[in-house]
């Protein structure tokens, strides 16, 4: 499935950041990489990593976008979850047969409430990296650790916890991924110089 992998564009008056997200409006801009989009992403090299907001990215871009892809990893936070999940819909109208999966802090937190919305699909609690590509690849939901879902029933389905990745070796340069999709001159924070890189060496 070809993946878009979403840092969702932000809106006026939000002033927080969750994660490696940062969507928030200041008088002085700055962002972070979306460095845990960017790992699953470097191992689905037909996939996409779109951070809206360092990029000047607006909804109604973001929305068009869904023509391209089959699966959309939307990467939400509390503040900017209903916006997200209005934008989702407006996707899911665009292309009916695209797929919704949120992650994140709050799809953590309250997996069972975060699925109350129909424009998501499922959601991947915790760590998501090779879950995501492992249904990209084309396993069933009910065989991906971590993952919750609607049954064909309504019923919430939430799979046992997979074991955290141990082998970090083993996961791909997320400076691969920042060249192919991201511009590195985007990024700023105020106390370091620019441009800058950042990347994680341990979980």
């Amino acid at each position: 499935m070809r993946t878009l992998f979403l840092n969702p564009p932000s809106f006026e008056g939000f002033d927080g950041g969750a994660s490696s997200r940062w969507p928030a409006t200041r008088e002085i801009e700055s962002y972070w990489y979306p460095v845990w989009l960017c790992y699953p992403a470097g191992l689905l090299p037909d996939s996409k990593v779109v951070d809206a907001p360092p990029h000047k990215i607006s909804i109604e871009q973001t929305v068009e976008m869904a023509k391209d892809f089959e699966l959309l990893v939307l990467f939400t936070s509390t503040p900017g979850f209903h916006v997200d999940v209005r934008m989702a819909g407006m996707m899911k109208d665009l292309n009916p047969k695209l797929k919704v999966c949120f992650v994140g802090p709050p799809v953590t937190v309250e997996p069972e409430k975060v699925l109350r919305e129909k424009a998501i699909d499922f959601v991947v609690r915790r760590e998501f990296d090779y879950q995501i590509v492992d249904y990209a690849k084309g396993k069933p939901l009910e065989q991906i650790p971590g993952a919750s879902f609607r049954r064909a029933d309504g019923t919430i389905q939430h799979n046992p916890e997979g074991s955290y990745i141990e082998n970090l070796d083993a996961l791909p340069w997320v400076t691969k991924v920042y060249k192919r999709d991201l511009d590195f001159r985007r990024y700023n924070v105020p106390f370091l110089k620019n441009p800058f890189i950042s990347l994680y060496t341990s979980r």
